[in-house]
Protein backbone atom coordinates (compact mmCIF):
# COMPACT_ATOMS: atom_id res chain seq x y z
CA UNK A 1 0.00 0.00 0.00
CA UNK A 2 2.80 2.42 0.90
CA UNK A 3 6.12 2.33 -0.92
CA UNK A 4 9.00 2.81 1.51
CA UNK A 5 11.62 1.35 -0.81
CA UNK A 6 15.03 2.93 -0.37
CA UNK A 7 14.15 4.18 3.11
CA UNK A 8 15.65 3.24 6.46
CA UNK A 9 13.66 3.40 9.68
CA UNK A 10 14.58 3.33 13.36
CA UNK A 11 12.00 1.95 15.78
CA UNK A 12 12.57 2.22 19.53
CA UNK A 13 11.02 -0.01 22.18
CA UNK A 14 10.33 -3.02 19.98
CA UNK A 15 11.73 -6.05 21.83
CA UNK A 16 8.35 -7.44 22.91
CA UNK A 17 6.76 -9.65 20.26
CA UNK A 18 3.32 -8.52 21.52
CA UNK A 19 4.13 -4.82 21.60
CA UNK A 20 3.37 -1.89 19.33
CA UNK A 21 7.03 -1.40 18.41
CA UNK A 22 7.33 -4.95 17.09
CA UNK A 23 4.29 -4.41 14.86
CA UNK A 24 5.64 -1.06 13.62
CA UNK A 25 8.99 -2.53 12.62
CA UNK A 26 7.44 -5.42 10.71
CA UNK A 27 4.91 -3.20 8.94
CA UNK A 28 7.59 -0.75 7.78
CA UNK A 29 9.66 -3.68 6.53
CA UNK A 30 6.69 -5.06 4.61
CA UNK A 31 6.38 -1.66 2.95
CA UNK A 32 9.98 -1.91 1.75
CA UNK A 33 12.02 -0.16 4.47
CA UNK A 34 15.19 -1.45 6.05
CA UNK A 35 14.85 -1.21 9.83
CA UNK A 36 17.07 -0.54 12.83
CA UNK A 37 15.42 -1.93 15.96
CA UNK A 38 16.40 -0.92 19.47
CA UNK A 39 15.36 -1.40 23.07
CA UNK A 40 16.80 -1.28 26.58
CA UNK A 41 18.96 -4.39 26.93
CA UNK A 42 22.43 -5.71 27.60
CA UNK A 43 24.33 -6.41 24.41
CA UNK A 44 26.72 -8.77 26.21
CA UNK A 45 24.11 -10.89 27.97
CA UNK A 46 22.83 -13.72 25.77
CA UNK A 47 20.04 -14.39 28.28
CA UNK A 48 18.73 -10.83 28.23
CA UNK A 49 15.05 -11.11 27.25
CA UNK A 50 14.97 -7.81 25.36
CA UNK A 51 18.17 -8.63 23.49
CA UNK A 52 16.70 -11.94 22.41
CA UNK A 53 13.50 -10.18 21.34
CA UNK A 54 15.44 -7.72 19.19
CA UNK A 55 17.44 -10.48 17.51
CA UNK A 56 14.27 -12.45 16.77
CA UNK A 57 12.66 -9.33 15.30
CA UNK A 58 15.77 -8.70 13.20
CA UNK A 59 15.46 -12.23 11.82
CA UNK A 60 11.77 -11.70 11.02
CA UNK A 61 12.58 -8.52 9.10
CA UNK A 62 15.33 -10.24 7.13
CA UNK A 63 12.92 -13.04 6.21
CA UNK A 64 10.80 -10.32 4.57
CA UNK A 65 13.76 -9.56 2.31
CA UNK A 66 14.80 -6.36 4.09
CA UNK A 67 17.99 -5.43 5.90
CA UNK A 68 17.91 -5.02 9.67
CA UNK A 69 20.20 -4.18 12.55
CA UNK A 70 19.47 -4.69 16.25
CA UNK A 71 21.11 -2.38 18.78
CA UNK A 72 20.73 -2.28 22.56
CA UNK A 73 20.39 1.29 23.83
CA UNK A 74 19.00 3.28 26.74
CA UNK A 75 17.05 6.12 25.12
CA UNK A 76 17.66 8.34 28.16
CA UNK A 77 21.45 8.13 27.60
CA UNK A 78 22.57 10.52 24.84
CA UNK A 79 25.85 8.69 24.31
CA UNK A 80 24.17 5.32 23.84
CA UNK A 81 21.59 6.87 21.52
CA UNK A 82 24.35 8.48 19.44
CA UNK A 83 26.10 5.14 19.08
CA UNK A 84 22.83 3.44 18.14
CA UNK A 85 22.04 6.01 15.43
CA UNK A 86 25.61 5.88 14.08
CA UNK A 87 25.39 2.08 13.87
CA UNK A 88 22.12 2.18 11.93
CA UNK A 89 23.43 4.85 9.55
CA UNK A 90 26.68 2.94 8.99
CA UNK A 91 25.07 -0.46 8.39
CA UNK A 92 21.86 0.58 6.62
CA UNK A 93 22.96 3.72 4.80
CA UNK A 94 21.07 6.51 6.55
CA UNK A 95 17.84 7.14 8.42
CA UNK A 96 14.66 8.53 6.91
CA UNK A 97 11.95 7.42 9.34
CA UNK A 98 11.98 7.49 13.13
CA UNK A 99 9.34 5.87 15.32
CA UNK A 100 9.77 7.00 18.91
CA UNK A 101 7.79 4.15 20.40
CA UNK A 102 9.71 3.38 23.61
CA UNK A 103 7.86 4.27 26.78
CA UNK A 104 6.85 3.01 30.20
CA UNK A 105 4.10 3.27 32.80
CA UNK A 106 4.82 2.53 36.45
CA UNK A 107 4.52 3.94 39.95
CA UNK A 108 0.82 4.79 39.62
CA UNK A 109 -0.30 6.83 42.59
CA UNK A 110 -2.16 9.96 43.65
CA UNK A 111 -0.32 12.95 42.23
CA UNK A 112 0.67 14.21 45.68
CA UNK A 113 1.92 10.77 46.69
CA UNK A 114 4.19 10.06 43.70
CA UNK A 115 7.83 9.91 44.73
CA UNK A 116 10.09 12.48 43.07
CA UNK A 117 12.24 9.63 41.73
CA UNK A 118 9.24 7.95 40.04
CA UNK A 119 8.14 11.32 38.64
CA UNK A 120 11.58 12.02 37.19
CA UNK A 121 11.96 8.52 35.78
CA UNK A 122 8.55 8.66 34.08
CA UNK A 123 9.46 11.92 32.35
CA UNK A 124 12.95 10.66 31.54
CA UNK A 125 11.71 7.58 29.72
CA UNK A 126 8.59 8.95 28.03
CA UNK A 127 9.57 12.54 27.27
CA UNK A 128 13.31 13.09 27.59
CA UNK A 129 14.05 9.84 25.77
CA UNK A 130 11.84 10.94 22.88
CA UNK A 131 13.70 14.26 22.80
CA UNK A 132 17.17 12.66 22.86
CA UNK A 133 16.45 10.19 20.05
CA UNK A 134 14.64 12.82 17.96
CA UNK A 135 17.51 15.28 18.31
CA UNK A 136 20.10 12.68 17.27
CA UNK A 137 18.07 11.56 14.25
CA UNK A 138 17.09 15.10 13.20
CA UNK A 139 20.78 16.00 12.93
CA UNK A 140 21.32 13.10 10.56
CA UNK A 141 18.19 13.86 8.53
CA UNK A 142 19.13 17.53 8.03
CA UNK A 143 22.60 16.55 6.78
CA UNK A 144 21.13 13.99 4.38
CA UNK A 145 18.91 16.71 2.89
CA UNK A 146 16.29 14.13 1.87
CA UNK A 147 13.52 15.10 4.24
CA UNK A 148 12.15 12.57 6.67
CA UNK A 149 9.35 11.54 8.97
CA UNK A 150 9.48 11.46 12.78
CA UNK A 151 6.54 9.74 14.44
CA UNK A 152 6.19 10.05 18.20
CA UNK A 153 4.05 7.72 20.26
CA UNK A 154 2.20 9.88 22.76
CA UNK A 155 -1.07 8.71 24.32
CA UNK A 156 -4.68 9.77 24.52
CA UNK A 157 -3.91 10.21 28.23
CA UNK A 158 -1.83 13.23 27.31
CA UNK A 159 -5.10 15.01 26.57
CA UNK A 160 -7.64 12.97 28.54
CA UNK A 161 -6.26 12.54 32.08
CA UNK A 162 -7.04 9.83 34.59
CA UNK A 163 -6.50 9.57 38.36
CA UNK A 164 -3.24 8.01 39.54
CA UNK A 165 -1.53 8.81 36.21
CA UNK A 166 -0.22 12.35 36.76
CA UNK A 167 3.38 11.65 35.73
CA UNK A 168 2.41 9.58 32.70
CA UNK A 169 -0.17 12.11 31.55
CA UNK A 170 2.28 14.98 31.98
CA UNK A 171 5.00 13.14 30.06
CA UNK A 172 2.75 12.30 27.13
CA UNK A 173 1.37 15.86 27.02
CA UNK A 174 5.00 16.94 26.80
CA UNK A 175 5.54 14.60 23.85
CA UNK A 176 2.65 16.32 22.07
CA UNK A 177 4.16 19.77 22.68
CA UNK A 178 7.62 18.59 21.57
CA UNK A 179 6.06 17.17 18.41
CA UNK A 180 4.50 20.52 17.48
CA UNK A 181 7.66 22.53 18.19
CA UNK A 182 9.92 20.20 16.20
CA UNK A 183 7.42 20.17 13.34
CA UNK A 184 7.78 23.95 13.10
CA UNK A 185 11.56 23.88 13.42
CA UNK A 186 12.16 21.09 10.88
CA UNK A 187 9.57 22.06 8.26
CA UNK A 188 12.17 24.00 6.25
CA UNK A 189 14.11 20.74 5.89
CA UNK A 190 10.99 18.86 4.75
CA UNK A 191 11.16 16.74 7.88
CA UNK A 192 7.66 16.02 9.12
CA UNK A 193 6.96 15.41 12.80
CA UNK A 194 3.68 13.93 13.97
CA UNK A 195 2.38 12.18 17.07
CA UNK A 196 0.02 9.26 17.43
CA UNK A 197 -2.13 8.86 20.53
CA UNK A 198 -3.26 5.26 20.97
CA UNK A 199 -6.09 4.40 23.30
CA UNK A 200 -6.44 0.88 24.65
CA UNK A 201 -4.20 -1.56 22.79
CA UNK A 202 -3.84 -5.29 23.44
CA UNK A 203 -0.24 -5.31 24.68
CA UNK A 204 1.54 -6.83 27.66
CA UNK A 205 1.44 -3.44 29.41
CA UNK A 206 -2.32 -3.14 28.92
CA UNK A 207 -2.89 -6.70 30.07
CA UNK A 208 -0.92 -6.00 33.24
CA UNK A 209 -3.41 -3.26 34.00
CA UNK A 210 -6.34 -5.60 33.35
CA UNK A 211 -4.80 -8.18 35.68
CA UNK A 212 -4.43 -5.61 38.45
CA UNK A 213 -8.12 -4.71 38.09
CA UNK A 214 -9.11 -8.38 38.02
CA UNK A 215 -7.16 -9.09 41.20
CA UNK A 216 -8.50 -5.98 42.94
CA UNK A 217 -12.15 -6.76 42.19
CA UNK A 218 -11.99 -10.56 42.31
CA UNK A 219 -12.83 -10.93 38.63
CA UNK A 220 -11.46 -12.87 35.69
CA UNK A 221 -9.22 -10.96 33.30
CA UNK A 222 -11.56 -11.80 30.41
CA UNK A 223 -14.39 -10.06 32.28
CA UNK A 224 -12.20 -6.97 32.68
CA UNK A 225 -11.42 -7.00 28.98
CA UNK A 226 -15.13 -7.14 28.13
CA UNK A 227 -15.76 -4.20 30.44
CA UNK A 228 -12.98 -2.25 28.75
CA UNK A 229 -14.39 -3.06 25.31
CA UNK A 230 -17.82 -1.85 26.38
CA UNK A 231 -16.41 1.67 26.84
CA UNK A 232 -15.05 1.80 23.28
CA UNK A 233 -17.55 3.00 20.65
CA UNK A 234 -16.10 0.51 18.14
CA UNK A 235 -16.50 -2.21 20.82
CA UNK A 236 -13.05 -3.69 20.52
CA UNK A 237 -9.56 -3.21 21.89
CA UNK A 238 -6.99 -2.18 19.28
CA UNK A 239 -4.33 -4.57 18.09
CA UNK A 240 -0.74 -3.36 17.65
CA UNK A 241 -1.27 -3.82 13.91
CA UNK A 242 -4.01 -1.16 14.00
CA UNK A 243 -1.44 1.33 15.26
CA UNK A 244 1.07 0.17 12.65
CA UNK A 245 -1.42 0.94 9.87
CA UNK A 246 -1.47 4.62 10.87
CA UNK A 247 2.29 4.77 11.31
CA UNK A 248 2.89 3.31 7.84
CA UNK A 249 0.78 6.13 6.39
CA UNK A 250 2.67 8.80 8.34
CA UNK A 251 6.00 7.31 7.26
CA UNK A 252 5.05 7.40 3.59
CA UNK A 253 4.81 10.13 0.98
CA UNK A 254 1.03 9.67 1.09
CA UNK A 255 1.13 11.91 4.17
CA UNK A 256 3.58 14.44 2.70
CA UNK A 257 1.36 17.42 3.67
CA UNK A 258 0.86 16.22 7.25
CA UNK A 259 3.07 17.64 9.99
CA UNK A 260 2.63 18.83 13.55
CA UNK A 261 -0.48 16.71 13.92
CA UNK A 262 -1.68 14.92 17.04
CA UNK A 263 -3.59 11.90 15.77
CA UNK A 264 -5.85 9.95 18.11
CA UNK A 265 -6.41 6.28 17.43
CA UNK A 266 -8.80 5.21 20.17
CA UNK A 267 -11.77 3.51 18.52
CA UNK A 268 -13.81 6.62 19.32
CA UNK A 269 -13.06 6.82 23.04
CA UNK A 270 -12.30 10.55 22.81
CA UNK A 271 -15.96 11.06 21.81
CA UNK A 272 -17.37 9.67 25.03
CA UNK A 273 -16.60 10.08 28.70
CA UNK A 274 -13.01 8.74 28.86
CA UNK A 275 -12.18 6.22 31.57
Amino acid sequence: MYDLSGKTAIVTGCASSKGIGHALALRLAREGADVGVTDLCSAGDENDKNRQGLLELKSEIEKLGRKAVAVCADITDAEQVGTMVDTVVSELGGVHILCNNAGAAFGMNLSYMISPSDWRKMLEVNLTGTFIVSAAVAKVMTKQNRGGSIINTASWRGRYPAPFMAAYCAAKAGVMALTEVMALELSANNIRVNAICPGKVDTEMERMGWQLKADAFGKDIDDIRKEEESHVPLKRIALPEDIANLVAFLASEQSSYCTGQILYITGGMTLVNPR
